[in-house]
C-alpha cells in the first residue's frame, strides 16, 4: 500500500484537536547553547546552531566519530570554528562526550543520528564548510553497495548543504571503496578531486591506528564542490497535531485478537511493521500496538494506543513517548493500527486525520 492509498485527513475534528491535550506534538524547544549534546528531535529544523554554539562560526559536520578524539584534536586546533559529531552508537557518543567534558572543549556539538537525515534535516543550504567522514563502513560485498555513505544521493545532498567550495574529506583503508567513492563524485559532476595531504590527526583515530598496525595502507581523498546545488531538500515540516482516527462499535474482546499480530505494510521506499498488539492493563479500554518504521534515511520505534473515550467512541492515535518524528511512514502507522482493528475486531472508522 503507497502513500497515495492513505485516506484522506478529513476536517470535521481539526478544530477540536487543536484543544485536545492528548493530540498535541512534543512542543519544539530551541538548541541550549553550552550543551553539548543536540536533542535534535526537540529542535527546530534546520538546527540553529549560531545559538546551539552561542556564537557565528565556521561550521563543519564529522560522520561517524567513533571515540571522539579526532574530533575533540581538530576542534581544540581551529577555536574560531564549530564542530558537530555525528554517530549512532550509544558507546561512541557516551565517550566522545566524557572526553569532550574532560578536554573542556566549547565549540564542539554531538549529535546521535544517521548521516544523511541529519544532512538533510538539521543543517541549512550553504551551511557546511566541509564534512569529514573517516573510516566508514566499507560494506565490501557488491550487494551490499547501496549501504554505503558515499553514493550519489549523498553527493547530491552534500551539494546542498556546503557552501560553494566546501569539501568532504575522506579517511578510509579501503581501497575498492575509495574507488567507488570517486566514481560516485564523478558521477555527480559538481565536485572535484583535488590532491590533498591529509592532516596528522586523521591517521590517529583508533581504526587508523589499528589498520596501520596489521599494515594497512591508509587513504585520503577531498572533494570539493565546485557547482553548488540550486535546489535544496526541504526540510521535514512538524505537525500541528498528532496524526489520528475516531473509530465506533462494540467492545474490543482480546479473546479474539490474535496471537501473532504482526504485520508489514510497504508505504513506498518505507515499511510500516506492526509487531504486537494487546491489550493493555488498567480499567480503560485500550490497545497498545508497538511499531517499527522503516524509511531510508530513518528507522523509528513507536506507540500507538486505540483508547475507548468516555464518548464510546475509540481514538487511535500515536503517542508521545519517545519524541518520535512525524513522517509520512509514522502517519502510516497509525493508519497500519486501523487497519488492524478494522480486521480484527467489529469497530468501524469514523474519521481519519492523518
Amino acid at each position: 500500500m503507497g502513500p497515495a492509498n492513505l485516506p484522506p485527513a478529513h476536517e470535521g475534528r481539526q478544530g477540536e484537536a487543536a484543544f485536545d491535550p492528548d493530540l498535541q506534538p512534543p512542543a519544539l524547544v530551541v538548541p541550549e547553547p553550552g550543551r553539548v549534546l543536540l536533542a535534535w528531535r526537540r529542535a527546530p529544523f534546520p538546527v540553529d546552531w549560531a545559538r546551539a554554539f552561542g556564537r557565528s562560526a565556521p561550521l563543519h559536520l564529522e560522520v561517524g566519530f567513533g571515540d571522539g578524539r579526532y574530533t575533540v584534536r581538530r576542534a581544540l586546533a581551529q577555536p574560531s570554528q564549530d564542530h558537530v559529531g555525528l554517530e549512532v552508537s550509544n558507546v561512541s557518543v557516551q565517550r566522545a562526550l566524557a572526553r569532550v567534558r574532560r578536554e573542556a572543549v566549547a565549540n564542539v556539538r554531538v549529535a546521535k543520528a544517521g548521516a544523511a537525515f541529519a544532512l538533510r534535516q538539521l543543517f541549512a543550504p550553504r551551511s557546511l564548510e566541509s564534512i569529514t567522514v573517516n573510516f566508514p563502513d566499507p560494506w565490501p560485498k557488491e550487494r551490499h553497495e547501496r549501504h554505503r555513505l558515499l553514493r550519489r544521493p549523498f553527493f547530491a545532498l552534500a551539494a546542498s548543504r556546503l557552501v560553494a567550495g566546501g569539501e568532504i574529506r575522506l579517511a578510509t583503508d579501503h581501497s575498492e571503496y575509495l574507488a567507488f567513492a570517486r566514481a560516485e563524485a564523478r558521477a555527480d559532476g559538481r565536485y572535484g578531486l583535488p590532491a590533498a595531504e591529509p592532516p596528522d590527526a586523521v591517521f590517529e583515530t583508533k581504526y587508523a591506528l589499528k589498520w596501520r598496525d596489521l599494515g594497512k595502507p591508509l587513504h585520503y581523498q577531498v572533494f570539493r564542490l565546485d557547482q553548488p546545488s540550486d535546489t535544496h531538500p526541504s526540510h521535514l515540516e512538524r505537525p500541528l497535531h498528532m496524526p489520528h482516527a475516531f473509530l465506533t462499535g462494540p467492545a474490543i474482546d482480546p479473546t479474539q485478537l490474535p496471537a501473532d499480530a504482526k504485520r508489514v505494510f510497504p508505504y513506498g521506499p518505507a515499511h510500516v511493521i506492526v509487531h504486537e498488539g494487546w491489550q493493555a492493563l488498567g480499567a480503560a479500554e485500550q490497545v497498545l500496538f508497538r511499531v517499527t518504521v522503516d524509511e531510508p534515511e530513518l528507522t523509528q520505534q513507536v506507540l500507538v494506543v486505540a483508547l475507548r473515550r468516555p464518548s464510546g467512541e475509540v481514538i487511535v492515535r500515536l503517542e508521545r513517548f519517545g519524541d518520535p518524528l512525524i513522517t509520512p511512514a509514522v502517519r502510516g502507522a497509525v493508519h497500519a493500527a486501523v487497519e488492524w482493528l478494522l480486521e480484527h475486531t467489529a469497530l468501524q472508522a469514523r474519521e481519519r486525520n492523518y
